[in-house]
């Protein structure tokens, strides 16, 4: 039976997709092995500063038991929830921002002065205004987060051709019109950004975390600090990345889905 012409091209891309993540495959493959030959085989490595794989399996197996569930969806609510509002408050600042000088010159110094400051020093009167609950973790996230997103999505849309504004007087658009086709011409370059954005976030949740936080894959290396667990350290060390990794990689397939027309 012949396959049709879009059948045999979607095999040859996954053919094609399949050998592009060999390499990362490998890789991971050979450094879990060297992880597990020097830690099981030689005396080279202290096992108090670097347990061994399988250490570390048993080690997420307990914790999985104690709430280690729970502390994942703790750490990734907080993400989500500081990351959407630093976005809906950031797109119509830029928005502002890119339309008006007078907005650009009064918002501008403000943003460059608190983006600067980093987000530990901000805990104390996080604490004193908000005290010790999900509102200042919240807060600190999205301090962390909105100031870097804002000048990002501003210089996307300052980005927008030319080309695009005279066509818009050319068709006599009106201003709710001209204003869609600016979204429409960045949102592309905004997406993308988001994904950096998404980043920074996840930079500063173990930093929030250390705020009086119950729960939280940040507690919970603490905690384990706390006892000298170094295994349950690494567990969430290595949980920090790969939820990070999966949300960046959703992101990239999602972009072409968005907007198949930049493949």
């Amino acid at each position: 039976m012949k396959l049709s012409k879009t059948s045999g091209n979607k095999l040859q891309q996954l053919g094609e997709t399949n050998r592009n993540y060999w390499p990362a495959i490998v890789s991971v493959l050979f450094l879990i092995g060297l992880w597990y030959f020097f830690t099981e085989y030689t005396n080279f490595i202290n096992p108090l500063f670097l347990p061994s794989p399988i250490k570390v399996v048993v080690a997420v197996v307990a914790l999985w038991g104690s709430g280690l569930g729970m502390d994942i969806c703790a750490t990734i609510a907080r993400v989500m929830v500081a990351f959407t509002i630093s976005i809906v408050i950031a797109l119509p600042t830029a928005l502002l921002m890119s339309e008006s000088k007078f907005i650009r010159n009064l918002f501008a110094p403000y943003i460059d002065f608190i983006r600067y400051i980093p987000v530990p020093v901000l805990i104390p009167l996080t604490i004193l205004f908000f005290g010790i609950g999900e509102e200042a973790k919240i807060v600190l996230l999205f301090v962390g987060t909105f100031f870097q997103v804002v000048l990002l999505f501003d210089g996307d849309l300052t980005k927008v051709p030319k080309d695009y504004f005279d066509l818009a007087y050319c068709l006599n658009f009106s201003t709710r019109q001209r204003l869609k086709m600016k979204l429409q011409a960045a949102i592309p370059e905004m997406y993308d950004n988001m994904r950096i954005s998404l980043g920074l976030s996840w930079s500063y949740v173990v930093i929030v975390e250390l705020v009086a936080a119950q729960t939280g894959i940040g507690h919970m290396i603490k905690e384990a600090q706390r006892f000298s667990l170094t295994a349950n350290v690494y567990v969430g060390i290595l949980l920090m990345g790969m939820i990070g990794f999966f949300s960046d990689y959703l992101f990239r397939k999602s972009y072409l889905k968005f907007f198949p027309y930049k493949k």
